[in-house]
């Protein structure tokens, strides 16, 4: 990152440089934290990119600050001296923006043992997911300009670009079917609004001695179906906990998901019941992500124990995780 940007950020927010320290999980943009008045904050610098706009952050910053006023957990994001939600730097002739939110107390989610999580956590993140899609309900956009884009406009998990060579056709199919039949979906209020869209592990806070959530990282976000993000913190407690009896963890984590969920959104059996072909979707986009980029024969990783056997279930239509959904969802 060019010095003269990160000076410029650290001048908007009334800090010194030396204030800022580099944080780890920024795959595009540059993350610095700092304390200011005895508190944590979290500085991003964006580079330019056409799905990461000057309008896209607006509409990012916008959609979170609105979450933020209405008591929902998030970092809330933090005007700069001048009383901007976002500041931009120019550096040979590309626009960088940067913003700025509080620092979300605890530990990184996917960071936590096995045995740390509990039935409350669980609870506690459903409940902040549906408090999350009840505002969705409500929340109108400043200007058109400001609005995020459906979620097959951008690249996301439900969304992968990439190609599958001729070795792969039977899951390119499966794709294609699995995929039709998600866009064949009802789409109103109640289903459909805007989302988090990249709801794993890494992307919410855990505070365990108050047993509270903080989501973040909402660069994603975008109109889907409220049910994705559900079915991915579903799938990726599978990935990160791979050791554990997986039917009886993700009954654990889903019953408990939904009963703090609906206390703050309804979600009713026929979207539960939808949620297999929402993990299918997840199992063949990290499939072709896999299989192209890293060493699948690797047992020992998480990419290898994933990757055992997981063609063959693609192409023979075996569901990522075998359960009654509709029994978990106590409230009918």
């Amino acid at each position: 990152m060019n010095e003269k940007i990160v000076d410029y950020a650290a001048q908007c927010y009334g800090i010194e440089k030396p204030q800022l320290k580099p944080m780890s999980g920024g795959h595009y943009t540059h993350v610095y934290e700092f304390a200011q008045n005895n508190r944590q904050y979290v500085l991003r610098i964006i580079p330019p990119d056409d799905e990461y706009s000057i309008q896209a952050v607006k509409a990012i910053q916008g959609w979170t600050s609105y979450f933020a006023s209405h008591g929902a957990s998030v970092p809330k994001p933090v005007v700069s001296r001048n009383g901007n939600l976002i500041e931009l730097a120019e550096q040979d002739n590309k626009i960088y923006t940067i913003v700025v939110s509080e620092k979300a107390r605890g530990t990184l989610a996917e960071r936590l043992s096995s045995d740390q999580w509990n039935d409350t956590l669980y609870h506690n993140i459903g409940k902040a997911v549906g408090k999350m899609h009840a505002l969705a309900k409500e929340y109108i956009p400043s200007g058109l300009s400001l609005k995020r884009p459906e979620w097959n406009m951008i690249r996301n998990l439900y969304n992968s670009t990439k190609c599958l060579d001729s070795s792969q056709l039977i899951i390119k199919e499966k794709y294609e079917k699995n995929m039709n039949y998600i866009c064949s979906l009802a789409k109103d209020k109640d289903c459909y609004g805007l989302i988090h869209n990249d709801l794993h592990f890494a992307n919410f806070y855990v505070d365990l001695d108050n047993n509270t959530i903080t989501l973040f990282d909402f660069d994603d976000c975008s109109y889907g179906w409220f049910v994705m993000d559900i079915a991915t913190p579903l799938f990726d407690i599978v990935v990160l906990y791979n050791r554990c009896d997986k039917e009886k963890l993700v009954s654990r984590f889903l019953k408990n998901f939904l009963k703090g969920y609906v206390t703050e959104n309804n979600v009713n059996t026929f979207w539960v019941n939808q949620l297999p072909y929402f993990l299918k979707e997840l199992e063949i986009y990290y499939y072709t992500l896999l299989f192209e980029k890293y060493d699948v024969n690797d047992h020992k990783s998480w990419v290898g124990k994933f990757m055992v056997n997981r063609k063959y279930r693609i192409e023979n239509d075996i569901p990522y995780i075998s359960l009654d959904f509709e029994d978990l969802l106590e409230i009918k």
